[in-house]
């Protein structure tokens, strides 16, 4: 068993210094050189540009704001360390520990992940074990290379990721949503259950990937190579129906908004927009404003319209079959023929600014709209109002009535 150079957490920097040169010497296979292990250190702010610390334990370590540029960190033990607004570019990790980590808002363009592992720790908390997924939201990637990690239910929201390779990198279940892989290589990973929302994926090269029950709602695929990609179970666009750049471009920004929490993106307003007969299937449009749009014939269907408002919009021959309408407001809206063929229209609950259910809830309003010969067929109504509707020439179908105002 090799010697170890263990240090305080709160150690003085010359320590510090001590221990890191203690490990080069065992590194060099030097007499009296000590394995470096530094457990829950910190390192907050501190410059280790260029350091050879490969091997090293700095388990449970905080580095954030560090300037960590070219370090080396091969096979080093970093579970749980917090690496947030960190600068690691073109840093070494390849197949380091890094199970739980932090790494949001970190700069680790042009690093080397290979076979690296950034599955979930689970990390001890107040006396609890805690599964904690590995962070790296809002971090730049761009030209990072993580070939043949391990990067199951890693959380990479509204990251950059331009030119990445995650050529066989596992990576089911992951977070995506609002994320530029932009020409990013993906060939034969992983992507099983992951979200992908909003994903920029122009130039990508997904060839041989699993993107088996993939959400990849407010992705646009006609730009990106999916020869011999596995879709089963995904749920996707028409690769063949794309829509106009400007909106496509709204909806992206719109996902970051969502992902972000609202800190980075911009909420869509299509308010008045002349959008007639474009194919919004399976889009995610939650909190979308249509108000006073044109969409006849356009569709919506599988999409998610968590309180996504078209009152007053136009709304002839649009289809939301198979649709969850979830507090959307048609309020005032012109939805002669529309069709709502097993789509679920039902309260939406809402949420506190703290996260925590309020109790209360919001319905699906249909209040004022002009809804003659609208198709109901199969329709879920869970929460829904229909006061002052005209409700002649609808069909209901097999419609399944739970709550719902204006209907007998």
């Amino acid at each position: 068993m090799s010697a170890m150079a263990q240090i305080d957490s709160d150690a003085p920097p010359s320590d510090i210094t001590t221990a890191f040169k203690a490990h080069g010497a065992f590194l060099r296979g030097e007499a009296g050189g000590r394995r470096c292990m530094l457990k829950s250190a910190k390192f907050d702010g501190m410059n280790l540009d260029g350091k050879e610390l490969p091997q090293a334990t700095l388990s449970g370590s905080t580095l954030t704001r560090a300037s960590l540029c070219g370090i080396n960190l091969t096979q080093a033990d970093l579970f749980g360390c917090d690496f947030s607004a960190a600068n690691l570019k073109n840093a070494r990790l390849e197949k380091a520990d890094l199970r739980g980590a932090n790494f949001t808002l970190a700069n680790l363009s042009g690093a080397k992940l290979r076979g690296a592992d950034l599955r979930p720790g689970h990390i001890m908390q107040w006396g609890d074990e805690v599964k904690r997924s590995t962070d790296l939201s809002e971090a730049n990637l761009n030209g990072a290379d993580f070939s043949f990690a391990n990067m199951s239910e890693a959380n990479m929201s509204v990251a950059s990721a331009k030119g990445a390779v995650f050529r066989d990198v596992v990576l089911h279940a992951v977070n995506l949503a609002g994320a530029d892989l932009t020409g990013a290589d993906l060939r034969g990973c992983n992507l099983k259950n992951a979200n992908l929302t909003g994903t920029n994926l122009d130039g990508a090269d997904l060839s041989g990937a699993n993107l088996g029950d993939a959400n990849l709602r407010n992705v646009d695929l006609s730009k990106a190579n999916i020869e011999a990609t596995n879709m089963m179970g995904a749920i996707h666009r028409d690769s063949q129906k794309p829509l106009p750049t400007e909106i496509e471009d709204r909806l992206r920004e719109h996902s970051k908004w969502i992902a972000s929490n609202g800190s980075v993106g911009s909420r869509a307003n299509m308010k008045d927009a002349e959008l007639e007969g474009l194919d919004f299937s399976s889009c995610d449009v939650r909190g979308v404003c249509f108000d006073g749009a044109n969409l006849k014939g356009a569709a919506f269907v599988r999409s998610e319209l968590f309180l996504t408002s078209f009152q007053g919009a136009n709304l002839e021959d649009t289809d939301f079959s198979f649709a969850r309408a979830s507090g959307t407001n048609f309020a005032g809206a012109f939805l002669h023929n529309a069709v709502f063929i097993s789509t679920r229209i039902e309260d939406a609950e809402i949420i506190g600014p703290d996260g925590r259910k309020t109790g209360r809830a919001l319905s699906a309003r249909f209040r004022g709209a002009e809804l003659q010969g609208i198709n109901f067929t199969g329709t879920i109504f869970d929460g829904a109002d229909l006061t002052d509707t005209d409700l002649t020439g609808v069909k209901l179908n097999f419609a399944k009535v739970k709550r719902a105002k204006g209907i007998e």
